[in-house]
């Protein structure tokens, strides 16, 4: 191509675009610094091969003025190189051939077409899911990577995906070092740039830089990931771990804890990754979460059980501090106990607190009170017998495959029959009832997938005991449903609204806050019914319920 086709900016274009443009392959704190030095000539040793930048250009999801001003940086970085002997100058003048027939295949063709089939074979070949997959082969296409809405409307457009499958994919990809990122994103560029235009990356060589660098992921569903991420952030790597359960792994290596400056560090002296306070709260979190919402025969319910045993085991290791608070002297815990530890004394004059939860095995023991965040709350939810039980009732349960301990007639099918007879209604009203005095979620998606019932039948039975007075039909904010209990509604941080009658079935009060966050549920969903059936056979109705009390939202 000749030289003078392509125009060559009067000086080097350092705009905001660019560094906007070239965020995904930084650690947030280089602020794009690395890559623009690369790009502009001025480093010592390109990251990666000049392929990185040459899919971002041609990616159809790129926006345009980012295109254009990586266009101009990258052509004014080879015209640099082609006077300069250090070694990148050497790289990029090597490349001069293909940067120049990139810019004339933009210029003749426009952006590179997007192929779906691509996304789905590296996803395949891979493990990774398919926004993983998206955001790779589309040269990870960014307008603000480190903003919440970080593809726009006609981004996520272009590449087929949901802004929800986005922000948990670049959950995901901001895991890996930015080097390897663009190390991963140069392997899907082909030789001859025109390949792209005509076939698509090169995703067999993109598979073999991923497994090669990254090892192959476990393939986990779409939905599950989607559903588990409205609680927890990184629902990726714990749905994975949870799938499968490998030495090394956080779930089954000890870790030495060490303090600098008042934070916790864990090292794993003897290699894998190491139980550590990060992984606590989302480990816990989720193993709740998915041993309420999994239906029986569901290949991860079927860990739950291992996944749970291994994570009391990490608690039991000696050497692992859980949790940071710092307190002022007047504020030091009076609770004198070996699982609190006095860390460093800051010049502040507060002083580190830490746990050691090796030697917590009373989920109400008083040194779960001295740090208030996360990860007690954790430790707690861990020891909870009824939690244990919970666990435990996953393998005994003899539900067939496909079916949810949610489902009264199933579950509980004496006390459907009990509630039946009390109120004079059929099996399936009986059983609704009891969901709706039982469960927090009986939104009308839940009902339905419990019971394997369509939107009419739910409506006619809902509609029954309406008429019948044991529910009232409403609308109500973020409920997602129409059917309800007589009385309070109640609001709390953390979990889905409902109705007040059911606080105490869940270990609290209406006055109280839940004793776990992002769950209500700790106990067997069989406990729950024959606990509010009790009530209910007892007198003890939503109807009758007064209580005072405030939301707390």
């Amino acid at each position: 191509m000749d030289d003078q086709r392509v125009d060559q900016p009067a000086g080097t274009p350092k705009t905001d675009a660019l560094e906007d443009a070239l965020k995904a392959f930084l650690d947030p704190d280089t602020a794009g610094r690395g890559s623009i030095g690369w790009i502009f000539g001025d480093s010592s040793e390109p990251p990666a091969g000049i392929g990185t930048v040459a899919m971002l250009i041609a990616s159809p999801a790129t926006p345009h003025a980012h295109r254009s001003v990586l266009i101009q940086s990258l052509v004014h970085a080879i015209k640099t190189a082609e006077t300069h002997p250090e070694p990148i100058h050497t790289y990029l003048a090597a490349h001069r051939g293909l940067v120049y027939r990139l810019v004339e295949l933009m210029t003749e063709r426009g952006p590179a077409p997007w192929r779906s089939r691509a996304v789905a074979e590296l996803a395949a070949r891979t493990g990774l899911t398919r926004a993983e997959s998206t955001l790779l082969l589309a040269g990870l296409p960014v307008r603000n990577w480190d903003e919440h809405s970080f593809l726009s409307d006609e981004q996520m457009a272009i590449l087929r995906i949901t802004a929800n499958e986005a922000k948990i994919g670049r959950m995901e990809l901001l895991t890996l070092a930015y080097p390897d990122r663009i190390r991963l994103v140069d392997a899907a560029m082909p030789d001859d740039p025109a390949t792209l235009w005509d076939q698509g990356p090169d995703v067999p060589q993109l598979s073999a830089r991923w497994i090669e660098t990254q090892g192959r992921r476990v393939p986990v569903r779409e939905d599950l990931l989607a559903e588990l991420a409205t609680v927890m952030g990184f629902p990726t790597g714990i749905l994975r771990t949870f799938a499968e359960p490998t030495p090394g792994d956080w779930l089954h290596t000890d870790g030495e804890c060490s303090t600098v400056a008042g934070l916790i560090s864990t090292t794993a002296p003897a290699g894998g990754e190491p139980f550590s306070d990060r992984h606590l709260p989302s480990a816990a979190t989720g193993l709740a979460w998915l041993a309420y919402h999994l239906p029986a025969g569901d290949p991860i319910r079927a860990n739950l059980g291992r996944v749970y045993e291994l994570i009391r085991l990490r608690l039991r290791n000696p050497k692992l501090l859980i949790g940071t608070v710092r307190l002022d002297p007047k504020e030091a815990p009076t609770h004198h106990s070996p699982a609190v530890v006095a860390g460093i004394r800051l010049p502040t004059g507060q002083t580190c607190y830490h746990l050691r939860p090796a030697h917590i095995t009373d989920p109400h023991d008083p040194a779960l009170d001295v740090i208030p965040d996360h990860s007690p709350i954790s430790i707690r939810l861990m020891l909870d017998p009824a939690f244990g039980r919970m666990i435990t009732a996953l393998e005994s349960s003899g539900l067939p495959a496909g079916t949810y301990a949610q489902n009264a007639v199933l579950t509980a099918p004496h006390l459907v029959t009990q509630v039946a007879d009390k109120f004079c209604l059929d099996a399936a009203a009986a059983s609704l009832y009891l969901q709706m005095l039982a469960l927090p979620d009986p939104t009308d998606a839940n009902l339905r997938r419990w019971n394997n019932w369509d939107t009419t039948e739910l409506a006619d039975l809902g509609s029954a005991l309406v008429r019948s007075g044991l529910l009232i039909e409403d609308t109500r904010t973020a409920a997602a449903r129409r059917f309800f209990l007589p009385g309070p509604w109640m609001v709390r941080k953390f979990v889905p609204p409902f109705e007040a009658w059911k606080s105490s079935l869940y270990g609290f009060s209406p006055d109280q806050e839940p004793p776990y966050r992002w769950t209500l549920v700790s106990r067997p969903v069989a406990e729950l019914f024959q606990a509010a059936a009790e009530r209910i056979l007892a007198g003890d109705t939503p109807n009758d319920f007064g209580v005072t009390m405030t939301n707390k939202p």
